[in-house]
């Protein structure tokens, strides 16, 4: 069986039967669906301890049926998107520290890593890093729904805001 490696996911180069031993180890019900809770144990594993909050939303993210779980196909997307969060921190965080760092000049930027930042560092780990990857995403894909034109710019009444805001958490 493929452990959970540093940053909780089986090494990137994990074949499917890798990734399928993974998958059954941690689906604790044998249901062949992980939820939130399991998916945030094995992240745990890992070393990233994300809030459920953070795993619902990575969950809702790749739920193709909108169960509120993932199955092992999506579980696989899953595991390449992670590897593709950590490979794009790993090429930012250049001095190897864990963290990023970051001085914004626009007020939106800094109010979004500020949100992710939750002690004030002044740096984002990996999980921190992932949450805004994740809120950067739906965020986009929500804001691309409302700009149909793709000008770039979209005019919300008050309750489409709020329903945009939900689906950006």
């Amino acid at each position: 069986m493929a452990a959970p490696q540093k940053g909780g996911m089986a090494p990137a180069d994990s074949s499917p039967e890798q990734l399928r031993q993974w998958f059954d180890a941690i689906d604790k019900d044998r249901n062949g669906k992980l939820t939130a809770m399991e998916l945030q144990s094995a992240l745990q594993l890992g070393g990233l301890n994300f809030s459920l909050a953070t795993v619902a939303h990575i969950i809702r993210i790749h739920d193709r049926s909108n169960s509120g779980t993932i199955m092992f196909g999506e579980f696989c997307k899953l595991h390449e998107f992670l590897t593709n969060v950590q490979h794009s921190f790993d090429y930012f965080d250049s001095k190897g520290s864990g963290y990023l760092g970051y001085q914004l000049d626009r007020p939106a930027l800094q109010a979004v890593f500020t949100r992710f930042d939750p002690a004030r560092r002044g740096a984002l780990g990996l999980a921190e890093f992932l949450a805004l990857t994740l809120f950067l995403r739906s965020s986009t894909a929500t804001f691309n729904a409302f700009d149909r034109d793709r000008t770039g710019a979209i005019k919300l009444s008050f309750n489409q805001f709020l329903f945009a805001a939900a689906h950006c958490v």
